[in-house]
């Protein structure tokens, strides 16, 4: 009698770790290197010019928040809800970025945005930026737009 209500609770407590455990789901960011936040310090235009450079005595800058499948442009210090929410992906050394699936701020779900609005974060009008130097604290982008470096922030 004893071991049936052993084996009774031995069962009962194996069917709630098993339920638990697969009603678990994995949140982890999987980007690798490129997940972060990145700071824009220097865009520089084809021909070597500059574009933006990050003032030393400033805390305002252009900031790129990569997670998992997703990519924020943001200007930081500014409105919390002025950002346009991307999806990319990572592919033959380039970032390519969903150019059908630009969205803004408090706008998500409703109306798509053209790929030209991007022009001020550095985003060629291709979606696509090569990945010239990517570190964990160190990242370089090119493209149509020009070169962007960046650090992890």
């Amino acid at each position: 009698m004893k071991t049936n209500r052993l084996f009774f609770l031995y069962c009962i407590v194996s069917i709630l770790f098993l339920a638990i455990s697969s009603s678990c789901e994995n949140k982890r960011d999987d980007s690798g290197t490129l997940g972060g936040m990145w700071q824009l310090l220097e865009w520089r235009a084809l021909d070597g010019s500059p574009v933006y450079s990050k003032p030393d005595n400033s805390n305002a800058s252009i900031y790129y928040k990569v997670r998992n499948n997703l990519l924020m442009l943001q200007f930081l210090p500014g409105e919390a809800e002025d950002y346009y929410l991307t999806y990319y992906k990572q592919a033959e050394g380039c970032i390519i970025i969903q150019t059908d699936k630009i969205f803004k701020d408090s706008e998500l779900d409703s109306v798509a945005h053209p790929i030209e609005e991007l022009k001020k974060y550095g985003i060629p009008n291709n979606g696509r930026l090569k990945i010239e130097e990517l570190t964990s604290d160190k990242m370089v982008l090119s493209g149509a737009e020009g070169t962007l470096r960046f650090r992890k922030y």
